[in-house]
């Protein structure tokens, strides 16, 4: 006996969209690893493709009998007892000792589900935070009021915003007989009948989240798909050889103890639910392998109907360089720098989701070697033609998350600096990691790390950002590391630390300043600036929020407005502060320093991007308010104690994300550095965020021509904001859906000035521009 479900997905809520999110990067990589290996494993593969109407019924089916979903909760227990490892161990003795193989259909469909309901372990464990103290909805609880409640009454925006849920099966089955039967047996009498299993599974809610939805080190996305593989192992495991050889440490480092978190009263799930001159630049950016959610030739519509060329804009990339791998992540870090001593930039581009058999989110980092006409202008998989590819080994370590090139040793020769910020999560403690690898001249980069840095803390998430910068005044570039998720002494105050270049060093740090509030992020975002006779350090951090003392109800608290801290090192002392004004602004997500001519002046300029904050629309004389459509802010480094601002530049649709990345750099060879934003978020239409979204496009501001105010009021026509108006350059998304722009950099060489998009942070692949 079972049911079918059917649903518009146009209804779906977010629980389903979490699940799901969670399950199927763990699914495909549990398929990959299992692929060559005619086993069991196979077998299970073979089922969880063939089966998704059950499998993805059972990544949301524990839920079924909360209070707010089935009949005033008086089958809360039943919910309980299903999320845990009881309930799983007697599912597989039940299957075991009344489905020998050969299993029919009904038998595999019940098997998916089962695999499905192990899934939604893992997310209720690392989402929900249970028995972990720096989970993702714990986070949000402490960081935002009120994180819990407004979750319950939205549904799965965000996640249809941003992915593919073209997987979706229309219908679900639920193996209702068995199940009635599974309990029966687990609490040695009927307490819950099929028709109640039908009821309640029918009217289950689905829940939302928000906020660093995908990297949230705990309980993201990307975390929950590692877990899910681990479950996944273990479950096939034990449908083979029985539950007596069970691994059950795999689950019970997850959550602590099974047997404490059962008996844990006071835990519970909530229903809460870029050629002038002789100079060639390459601009690089990163965009997201974005997905489709509606019919094709209906958005191919949309995009003719009200997408206009313009004389600035630039659609087609030079190249693409790629990966067959999907959820590498490939261009999430990128950098430029002679690696290889020919006198020519060359290309480091990170992919710290890459994973190969039997090893998850390991990470890899790639080299591309420039000449004197700069990288090469052809498509490649990265994995076939790269100069240098160095490869992660640690269990979802996320081994190229950030990158710097310095010479570390001193010995005339740049090194390369790689982050991997997840090293420990299979045990819970996400110390991270950060590689050095020394370079030799003539042979490139060391194959294996030098020097590997390492953090004492749990949750520190060492080597999340990372930059080259002068801190101990001797002209040469030391190791500056960003933790914002670490303790700082408190919870997720965030830290900063430089160890500083010489030779066979051994010391742990020598610099290190904290941040000042917990949860503010410090760290996550950095910079160097070089002004008359200092070295300027600059610190984001995003989620700083005003009146730290307050109550959190308080309304004179805002949340994230974000601050920038900057440093005279070697120095500990603060030198400089620019605080953001504006609620979930996050103000210091991103940085950049460098020099431009603003209003006919030459000056040396901070650039601040608050990439989720709100923006002022008019349409003639009727005004909107954009939500997270973005901004830019340049400030004056003239008086550098007091950064004066000059210029404000704002996104032009809503949760657009203008300020996502910035980078300055001279691409004409005038001595000013242009300003280069990007918008990963931006649709190409006002009406297409009804549709999906998340092409993105970037924009090139030129450094000679920079104007000062409020610049995108000031509109050619009777709508602003209007960034476009303004730019010397906009790159236009080669593929629909991307978050082009997600990450940027630019690598110089001789005879043109190119642009290189990177594209696809859950995927594999970014684009080289060149415009001439």
């Amino acid at each position: 006996m079972f049911f079918c479900l059917s649903f518009c997905l146009s209804f779906l809520y977010c629980l389903f969209s979490v699940m799901c999110v969670n399950v199927m990067p763990g699914l495909y990589f549990y398929l990959f690893f299992v692929e060559n290996y005619m086993t069991p494993k196979y077998y299970c593969k073979y089922l969880l493709l063939n089966h998704q109407d059950a499998f993805q019924a059972g990544s949301i089916y524990p839920d079924a009998f909360y209070p707010s979903i089935c009949k005033s909760g008086i089958f809360h227990d039943v919910s309980e007892d299903t999320h845990w490892t009881p309930f799983l161990n007697a599912s597989i003795h039940y299957i075991r000792r009344n489905y020998p193989h050969p299993w029919e259909v009904a038998t595999e469909k019940l098997v998916a589900f089962l695999f499905g309901i192990a899934s939604h372990m893992v997310a209720d464990v690392s989402w929900h935070s249970l028995g972990i103290d720096q989970g993702f909805l714990k986070f949000g609880l402490l960081v935002f009021v009120c994180f819990f409640i407004l979750p319950s009454s939205g549904g799965d925006v965000l996640s249809q915003f941003e992915l593919d849920f073209s997987y979706l099966a229309l219908s679900w089955y639920v193996p209702v007989k068995d199940l009635a039967a599974i309990y029966k047996e687990f609490y040695g009498r009927e307490i819950i009948t099929e028709s109640t299993i039908i009821d309640c599974t029918y009217l289950l809610f689905l829940e939302l989240v928000l906020l660093k939805f995908h990297e949230y080190f705990l309980g993201g996305v990307d975390d929950m798909a590692f877990w899910t593989n681990n479950i996944f192992e273990l479950t096939s495991y034990m449908l083979e050889n029985g539950t007596r050889y069970s691994i059950f440490h795999l689950i019970n480092v997850v959550i602590s103890t099974v047997d404490d978190l059962l008996l844990r009263d006071s835990i519970m799930l909530q229903s809460f639910s870029l050629c002038f001159n002789l100079s060639c630049v390459f601009l690089l950016f990163l965009f997201q392998k974005s997905f489709r959610l509606l019919n094709r030739a209906f958005r191919t519509n949309v995009w003719r109907a009200t997408h206009q060329k313009s004389s600035n804009h630039i659609y087609k990339p030079a190249a693409s360089y790629f990966l067959t791998s999907p959820y590498a992540r490939l261009g999430w870090a990128m950098i430029s720098a002679d690696l290889n001593q020919d006198g020519y930039e060359d290309l480091v581009v990170g992919a710290p989701g890459y994973s190969t058999l039997g090893h998850f989110q390991i990470g890899r980092v790639y080299v591309v070697y420039g000449n004197h006409s700069g990288l090469p202008p052809e498509d490649m998989d990265l994995d076939e033609k790269a100069d240098q590819i160095l490869q992660g080994h640690q269990p979802s370590g996320r081994f190229g998350s950030a990158l710097a090139v310095l010479d570390f040793n001193e010995d005339g020769v740049s090194d390369l600096a790689i982050g991997a910020p997840s090293v420990g999560s299979q045990f819970l403690t996400y110390k991270g990691a950060v590689y050095v690898y020394f370079g030799t001249e003539g042979r490139g980069l060391a194959s294996q790390p030098n020097v590997t840095i390492t953090c004492q803390y749990s949750y520190c998430n060492l080597g999340w950002s990372l930059l080259a910068a002068d801190v101990d005044g001797d002209g040469n570039a030391d190791l500056v590391v960003g933790s914002p998720y670490a303790p700082g002494g408190g919870q997720q105050r965030g830290f900063v630390v430089a160890f500083y270049s010489y030779f066979n060093r051994t010391h742990d740090a020598n610099w290190m300043v904290k941040g000042e509030e917990n949860y503010a992020w410090f760290g996550f975002s950095l910079d160097s600036c070089q002004l008359e006779n200092i070295t300027l350090l600059l610190v984001g951090s995003p989620t700083w929020k005003s009146c730290a003392s307050c109550s959190p109800f308080s309304s004179d608290v805002k949340q994230s407005v974000g601050k920038v801290y900057g440093y005279n090192p070697p120095s500990t002392k603060l030198w400089l502060t620019v605080t953001g004004d504006k609620a979930m602004g996050r103000m210091g997500l991103s940085l950049a320093s460098g020099v431009m001519s603003v209003a006919g002046t030459t000056r040396t300029v901070l650039v601040v991007g608050a990439p989720t904050a709100d923006s002022l629309s008019r349409i003639s004389f009727i005004s909107s308010v954009l939500l997270q459509a973005g901004l830019t802010l340049v400030y004056d480094l003239t008086d550098s104690t007091k950064p004066s601002l000059l210029s404000t530049f704002s996104g032009d649709r809503r949760f657009s994300h203008f300020g996502g990345d910035i980078h300055l750099s001279d691409l004409d060879n005038d001595g000013l550095d242009e300003m280069i934003v990007t918008s990963p978020l931006r649709t190409n239409a006002i009406t297409t965020i009804l549709f999906g979204g998340a092409a993105g496009r970037v924009y090139i501001y030129n450094g000679k021509q920079a104007s000062s105010g409020n610049v995108t009021q000031h509109c050619k026509s009777l709508v602003s904001p209007c960034p476009e108006d303004w730019a010397q350059y906009v790159l236009i998304s080669p593929e629909e859906l991307s978050r082009f722009g997600s990450s940027v950099i630019t690598v110089k060489s001789e005879r043109k000035v190119r642009k290189t998009t990177g594209f696809d942070c859950f995927g594999s692949s970014f684009y080289l521009t060149c415009i001439c």
